[in-house]
């Protein structure tokens, strides 16, 4: 089953600033510039796990949310 952002866009907040995530490709990516954590959607469920996630440099971070 594909992960439906929209249906629960108003309900993710990054789990480590508590920032809304914003879906890139076959993730979700905190929109706040201090945190810049990336987790993974697997199987349609996003891994919202900080000791799953990773920590997107500040370039890449950019890359990902001028995406959007």
């Amino acid at each position: 089953m594909p992960f439906d952002y929209h249906a629960v866009k108003d309900l993710l907040r990054c789990p480590k600033s508590h920032s809304p995530l914003v879906h890139v490709d076959n993730s979700l990516v905190c929109d706040n510039p201090d945190c810049r954590m990336r987790f993974e959607i697997r199987d349609g469920i996003p891994i919202l796990l900080l000791d799953e996630a990773t920590e997107l440099s500040e370039a890449d971070w950019q890359a990902a949310i001028g995406r959007v």
